[in-house]
């Protein structure tokens, strides 16, 4: 069965993202090597390219998770396109659907069901890799995913009983490396050019 049809017109607009890596990785993408896809088996958005949408602050703090010595932030202009947008309420009902479709498919072949345990998020996951890959069987491939991100633990909460998070922000997944219009140097500061060592 096919996936239903999604209204992509709002989606062909272009936005910057930021994406937090090595130096060694950053020089070789901004001379035009290609995205290495993330392919972990517990990435919320499933498999693809991940950027945080006009927020350099937040991949200069990925870039440093894992005591990296060398850190880095390219910037990229990143063309939507074709957009699985949950911030439309309409995708949130498909991915409730694409969700309970695979865990149906799974119970027919007595498979595990994954499940998602704090910040490994292997289900999300799961659930997002049937969904690119129905849209792709059905030759409507999604170029990107897009989402906002809130922390669940209290602890990022501003104050008691707010729903304001610290680290809350806004991911794309990109599924289609031409989706990548253009990549740069970021500075701690947010100019362009690379760090200084």
């Amino acid at each position: 069965m096919p996936p239903p049809p999604i209204d992509f017109a709002d989606y062909h607009r272009t936005v910057i993202g930021y994406h937090g890596t090595t130096v060694e990785a950053a020089d070789r993408l901004v001379a035009g090597d290609p995205f290495e896809e993330s392919d972990e088996d517990d990435e919320w958005f499933g498999k693809g390219i991940y950027f945080w949408e006009h927020a350099f602050q937040q991949a200069w703090w990925w870039a440093r998770r894992d005591d990296n010595p060398h850190p880095a932030v390219i910037g990229a202009v990143l063309r939507l396109g074709r957009c699985f947008d949950l911030l439309d309420t309409g995708n949130v009902t498909l991915l409730r659907g694409f969700h309970d479709k695979m865990v149906a498919d799974m119970q027919d072949v007595n498979a595990q069901i994954p499940v998602n345990v704090r910040s490994h998020r292997v289900l999300d996951c799961a659930v997002f890799n049937y969904l690119y890959d129905d849209f792709e069987a059905a030759e409507m491939p999604l170029d990107t995913a897009r989402a906002v991100f809130v922390p669940t633990s209290t602890a990022k909460r501003v104050y008691t009983g707010s729903w304001i998070s610290e680290e809350t922000h806004i991911q794309i997944c990109v599924r289609n490396p031409q989706s990548i219009l253009a990549v740069w140097h970021v500075r701690e500061d947010g100019r362009y050019g690379r760090p200084t060592e």
